[in-house]
């Protein structure tokens, strides 16, 4: 930006957005919104919310490099302790629009079905800014949301739930849309309970839905296959016996049961569920994806999901199983603390 490293107060919205588009992860994907001001002192006052500690770290490492004095005082670290234990949501609603901010005029960013779990990050009057269930970052109407705390975000749905086949009508004009995915309960033969997000029970016609639910072997054989590569040494770029690195180890041990992944760890994040955040591990299982931020908030790492706290990664000096349990022989402080999401490649 400045091939001095004298930063002018008069660019700093430069300073701010060149550090959003290009030094920051995908804001469609990371809450990220700071503005710059400077006093009479000269200090710059940030004001705003990052989701991560590390995305303020590099900001402020930013600024600091090109001779400004920072506060960041007033910038929140999401999700907001306002939201309260009701931290997370199910879209209660047919569907809701997921938008890039709460007043028009503003940009459509996805489409929420029924029964989607969604991440809470912060109120803003009537809407909510969320992670959508692919993780996308958006508003969304407060009244399509049922809020609920982690135990009931937990169990719902359940691990038999089914996903519409083709929208179904109940009675009272509620639309259940195709491809919406809905916790099954016990149900007489003949028929399928579901559960919707906001407590009612409905039966539907068999024919109206199907299973939704993993593939274990499919699973298994990619957790298999990553373990074989356990104490193969850490090579950049490598994805073989000889060497492996992080990104590599997940490529080829998901190729194994017909999952071709994009090379790098901030490109295989697009993919899959989100599952899981940093203040939110409860929802991960044995194969899911796991990624990490670096020491300035980028996605730098990636591991896979072992179960019981523990994940298999590569990492100097070779292939190695770690645990973010504070208990565990291998429990590894560094990747609990830099941990930003889980994602699952399948339902």
């Amino acid at each position: 930006m400045e091939s001095d490293l004298v930063g002018k107060s008069e660019r700093l919205p430069q300073y701010i957005e060149f550090f959003r588009s290009q030094l920051a992860n995908d804001t469609r994907l990371f809450a990220f919104d700071v503005t710059a001001s400077q006093a009479e002192s000269g200090k710059v006052n940030l004001e705003g919310y990052v989701e991560f500690p590390q995305t303020r770290t590099g900001l402020v490492g930013f600024l600091t490099a090109l001779g400004f004095e920072v506060s960041d005082e007033k910038v929140e670290t999401l999700p907001s302790a306002s939201l309260g234990k009701k931290a997370f949501g199910l879209v209660k609603a047919t569907h809701t629009l997921c938008y890039d901010q709460p007043e028009k005029p503003r940009e459509v960013m996805t489409d929420c079905l029924m029964g989607e779990p969604l991440f809470l990050l912060r109120e803003e009057g009537d809407c909510l800014l969320v992670h959508s269930g692919e993780g996308y970052l958006g508003y969304v109407a407060a009244a399509d949301v049922q809020r609920v705390d982690a135990q009931a975000f937990a169990e719902y749905p359940t691990e038999n739930a089914v996903q519409l086949t083709s929208d179904y009508t109940l009675q009272d004009g509620l639309v259940l849309p195709l491809g919406a995915i809905l916790k099954r309960l016990p149900s007489q033969k003949g028929s399928v309970s579901v559960a919707l997000p906001g407590g009612k029970t409905v039966e539907l016609p068999p024919g109206s839905c199907q299973p939704s639910r993993p593939t274990p072997g499919a699973i298994e054989k990619a957790v298999t296959s990553g373990q074989q590569l356990l104490g193969t040494p850490y090579h950049w770029g490598g994805k073989t016996s000889l060497g492996v690195d992080c990104s590599g180890l997940v490529q080829v041990s998901f190729a194994t049961s017909g999952v071709q992944l994009p090379r790098d760890a901030n490109q295989q994040f697009l993919l899959g569920q989100l599952v899981a955040t940093r203040w939110y591990r409860d929802g991960l299982r044995r194969g899911d994806t796991l990624y990490f931020l670096g020491e300035y908030g980028r996605i730098r790492h990636t591991a896979i999901y072992l179960g019981d706290d523990r994940f298999l990664h590569a990492v100097m000096p070779k292939v190695t199983i770690g645990s973010f349990n504070p208990e565990h022989e291998d429990y590894d402080p560094k990747r609990t603390a830099s941990f930003a999401f889980g994602k699952r490649l399948w339902p």
